[in-house]
């Protein structure tokens, strides 16, 4: 035995000082980085991450937008009014981060606006949804908001809120081409949940009572609109019938703040635990709010198909909250079947 354990000792001797004579033959140059060189790679990913913001935004605007307003008989409509405009702001982005706001969306505008209006940004629109109030007051993305209900800008944001809150009738001035315009639009009731695109490499959406958190990994998951469509609609139906918060404004959907992320907005908020029969009501109540707001879903549950692959276990097995994803497409097809036979019968008569 003593043989034997001297014989081991050895072995690993020798592979230690095998790998110690391969190391000598390595050598590493580390190449010098300035801080000029990291300040700019940080400003380059910062970049693609606010672009990649804007543009998830943007698809989940359009697409969200009929779903709010078709839904209001069934959302809380006592509260906001809303424009059907997405605004981003300096205030949006971390303070660190002000200066890349001001590079990538307030590069093109004249110094001159800047210190008649007594500001060193301006919030500027990054989408318009179509047939809302906004688009019928022919605003258009890209302007710049140079002043609301002719006050300064800074505060952007509570100063909307305000608006939205206690006035149907909201004035801005914009810059559009170097031209100054003045624009008056008439808000209109609608749900006011607002929907948002967040950073996250997993597939997934959540709801917290007051906004629906899509992730990007999500977004780039789906691969059609009925898809985003459902996963909205589902958030919504958390939002609508199991959460107790009602005081959402359009002010507060932020477009390019990848911090921002869903909340507990009161007690009755942390003992809100999922369940089968919760997500299981989410999704066929989601199905109903999609569909209503003209979504076809057709090929909706091409998506569960899709997500099984990064956890095959849930294909044919349930969680601690969801059912299998194979459960599911079944009871989403079967709700989808009714509604449409159910719509044509409407349609017949």
């Amino acid at each position: 035995m003593k043989v034997y354990l001297n014989l081991l000792i050895i072995f690993f001797v020798l592979i230690i000082n095998s790998c110690s004579n391969n190391n000598k033959n390595i050598s590493f140059h580390f190449p010098n980085v300035s801080q000029l060189d990291e300040e700019e790679e940080v400003f380059l990913q910062k970049k693609i991450l606010i672009n990649e913001m804007i543009y998830a935004s943007k698809l989940l605007h359009k697409i969200s937008w009929p779903i709010l307003k078709k839904n209001i008989d069934i959302c809380n409509h006592n509260g906001s009014y809303s424009l059907g405009v997405l605004f981003a702001a300096e205030q949006d982005l971390p303070k660190n981060d002000s200066s890349y706001y001001r590079l990538l969306l307030n590069r093109e505008i004249n110094p001159y606006y800047f210190k008649k209006y007594d500001t060193v940004s301006f919030p500027i629109i990054i989408s318009v949804a179509k047939n809302s109030p906004a688009y019928k007051s022919q605003l258009l993305e890209k302007d710049i908001i140079l002043e609301i209900n002719s006050q300064k800008v800074w505060d952007f944001r509570e100063k909307l809120k305000e608006s939205l809150t206690h006035s149907s009738v909201i004035n801005f001035t914009i810059l559009r081409n170097d031209k100054v315009i003045k624009k008056s639009i008439q808000g209109i009731k609608a749900c006011n949940y607002n929907v948002q695109a967040m950073p996250a490499s997993s597939p997934n959406a959540f709801a917290d009572g007051e906004k629906v958190f899509i992730t990007l990994a999500a977004i780039k998951l789906a691969k059609t609109e009925d898809e985003l469509a459902f996963l909205i609609g589902h958030e919504l139906a958390h939002n609508i019938y199991h959460y107790n918060y009602k005081k959402g404004t359009e002010a507060n959907n932020f477009t390019i703040n990848y911090l921002d992320i869903p909340k507990l907005k009161n007690l009755n908020s942390f003992f809100l635990f999922s369940t089968h029969n919760k997500e299981t009501e989410a999704d066929l109540k989601g199905v109903e709010i999609a569909f209503k707001a003209g979504y076809s879903l057709d090929n909706v549950n091409d998506y569960w198909r899709r997500l099984s692959v990064f956890n095959p276990s849930l294909i044919s097995s349930s969680s601690t909250v969801y059912k299998s994803n194979a459960l599911r497409a079944i009871m989403i097809s079967k709700t989808l079947k009714r509604l449409k036979v159910s719509n044509e019968k409407k349609q017949k008569k």
